[in-house]
């Protein structure tokens, strides 16, 4: 008889705490209370969680900011951009040519995947590639599908990759790591962001008061995190028959001090402490040394943007925009020659044409 009052206590606590939380869960669900909320119309590279907005550094111009609502919400890659803007096309890619996803073209196809490195600037080392190409084999056709978006990580990346698929690159160029080492204001890395936003209300509210309780300091993609996100688009590349380009993020901080600006900047916008942005050059090439390691154990086609950039001028400044993140035309135009001459050096070792590549893709 105890133990079945023993018994019966426990059932009615536990169903006391399940009323408890299913009244919470609805709630929160009557006030519509979010962790995921925009701040404004542009974006903030400097948000804590949900849709980022444009942070008006100029698009096509570094001293002439340009405001456009870029990003829409997105289930699992927190955003993607809105179609048809002044900067994308019907399908949300970068530039305003259209890509169908049938090929009928019979196109070699060059997917370039990344974030605002391969997205910000008027004319860009996917424009300049795809005219180095056009010009010096205008017996073949070539498309460049421009799916960068503002923001990613490797860890977005690894899973807008999925996606593009269904376009069936040639080539896929790869070109993350600058977002991926940032640590952001709510101290939140993707993967916990993703786990919080596909959870109960309850669930996320708990969370989030754990993680500030906790003080998390995480990057948004941890140096593991990133080395297996890079793996795994590699390999992904390689299983649906693609050939992988990676290239390793160059950097204007490369063997220097951060100048006096970043530190106000990194401060304010990302809550970073001062030891935090005093390592960023050396974080960032941590993170390119990874990306190296990772295309050789693949066998990929490895852009080393950093050496290159050092060979041609001991100054990164023409290189660069006043960020040293960015780079400016002239940056984009080197990078260009540098990955070209890398497809054709990789071509001509393994014996591909343009031709070859074609069939091979119409056999399968």
């Amino acid at each position: 008889m105890k133990n079945r009052k023993i018994l019966l206590n426990i059932i009615t606590v536990l169903a006391s705490m399940l009323i408890g939380v299913v009244a919470c869960e609805v709630v929160l669900i009557a006030i519509k209370w979010s962790p995921q909320k925009t701040t404004s119309e542009y974006m903030q590279f400097g948000y804590s969680t949900g849709i980022p907005v444009w942070d008006e550094d100029g698009i096509l111009e570094g001293k002439a900011p340009v405001k456009v609502k870029l990003f829409q919400y997105d289930e699992e890659l927190f955003w993607k951009t809105i179609p048809d803007t002044e900067f994308t096309n019907s399908q949300g890619f970068r530039g305003k040519r259209e890509v169908a996803v049938v090929n009928r073209n019979d196109a070699i196809r060059i997917l370039i995947l990344g974030d605002s490195c391969s997205f910000l600037g008027r004319k860009l080392y996917a424009d300049f590639l795809f005219e180095a190409l056009a010009r010096d084999y205008p017996e073949a056709q070539f498309e460049i599908i421009n799916a960068s978006v503002p923001g990613y990580t490797s860890f977005q990346g690894e899973k807008l990759l999925k996606r593009l698929m269904q376009y069936k690159p040639h080539y896929a160029c790869i070109y993350f790591g600058w977002n991926d080492h940032w640590i952001l204001p709510s101290g939140y890395s993707d993967q916990f962001h993703y786990e919080l936003i596909h959870s109960f209300k309850v669930v996320q509210l708990v969370k989030i008061m754990m993680a500030r309780i906790m003080n998390r300091r995480d990057y948004r993609v941890p140096p593991d995190g990133y080395r297996d996100n890079l793996t795994a688009m590699l390999n992904e590349l390689k299983a649906n028959g693609a050939i992988p380009v990676m290239i390793a993020a160059p950097s204007g901080y490369a063997g220097e001090e951060m100048p006096r600006w970043a530190y106000d900047f990194y401060r304010e916008y990302y809550g970073m402490t001062v030891d935090e942005i005093k390592g960023i050059p050396a974080t960032h090439e941590a993170y390119a040394n990874i990306a190296a390691r990772v295309a050789e154990d693949a066998d990929a086609i490895f852009v080393d943007a950093q050496g290159h950039f050092n060979r041609l001028s001991p100054s990164m400044k023409p290189f660069f925009r006043n960020d040293l993140i960015h780079l400016t035309e002239k940056g984009h135009q080197v990078l260009a020659q540098e990955i070209y001459s890398q497809l054709i050096h990789y071509n001509s070792s393994h014996h591909l044409t343009w031709n070859g590549l074609v069939q091979a893709e119409t056999a399968k």
